[in-house]
């Protein structure tokens, strides 16, 4: 059986799966990522699956979503951005929480996450050497591409944009690891995309992974094509997930 506990962790709301049992036990831990729009509980079954593989699983409610949801900002992308470098600035206290706490197996920690979430991923491997190996499941590790793809698209439909957002967000490019590689230090990375997908273009993840694959910070990177899927997570992609850090975290 798996326990789930809901925590307040500095203001965030976050859900902390175990196997029953095992709530005060060292374990290797995984922080998962919910997408846009979306919420912790929506990644309960995916937690499940790496409780499963023995993993201490935090699924984080991200700024703007779920318990802390807000209406979203009418400028395109804004709001997005903010919730990810919310993302990226919190990691580091619920990290802190269960080290202070000894609940952390010999560092043994992986992120991953979906969409939004698997961006917040590949942000937080530019910053954080101490992740043993991550996810980024149908989003992209390029923001600074991404960003330009949201600002053109916005332009062409005669959608508001401030001239200077490209200034506003200026943070993204210290967080993006296609133009920080050598930030990846050679750790285990698992993408998958599907090339239908409609939300985020699959070229975004597929052209990473092809420009760095010989690459020798990227040597353990590896990339799964879902032919003709969208924007989607399947059963299966998750049972993948967890194997990759049942194999790499523990």
């Amino acid at each position: 059986m798996v326990s789930i506990r809901h925590r307040m962790i500095k203001g965030i709301p976050t859900l902390e799966l175990t196997e029953e049992g095992q709530e005060n036990a060292v374990l290797p831990i995984i922080f998962f990522y919910h997408g846009w729009q979306s919420e912790k509980e929506l990644v309960l079954t995916q937690g499940r699956k790496l409780v499963k593989k023995g993993f201490r699983v935090i699924l984080p409610d991200s700024k703007n979503h779920g318990e802390r949801k807000y209406q979203v900002n009418a400028i395109p992308s804004l709001t997005f951005w903010d919730t990810i470098q919310a993302n990226i600035a919190e990691f580091g206290m619920l990290e802190q929480f269960y080290q202070d706490r000894d609940l952390i197996k010999e560092g043994q920690i992986g992120v991953g996450g979906y969409s939004m979430g698997a961006m917040t991923t590949g942000a937080l491997l530019t910053h954080h050497p101490e992740i043993k190996a991550a996810t980024i499941i149908m989003g992209t590790p390029s923001l600074i591409s991404y960003a330009k793809l949201v600002r053109d698209h916005a332009k062409r439909n005669n959608i508001y944009v401030p001239n200077d957002l490209e200034d506003l967000t200026s943070w993204i490019k210290h967080y993006d690891l296609d133009t920080n590689i050598e930030t990846l230090k050679n750790r285990p990375l698992l993408f998958w995309h599907g090339t239908e997908d409609e939300r985020i273009p699959y070229s975004q993840s597929w052209d990473f992974y092809q420009k760095y694959k010989d690459n020798p910070n990227a040597s353990q990177t590896a990339f799964i094509t879902g032919y003709k899927a969208g924007h989607l997570v399947e059963t299966r992609l998750m049972d993948k997930i967890a194997n990759f850090f049942e194999y790499y975290v523990q």
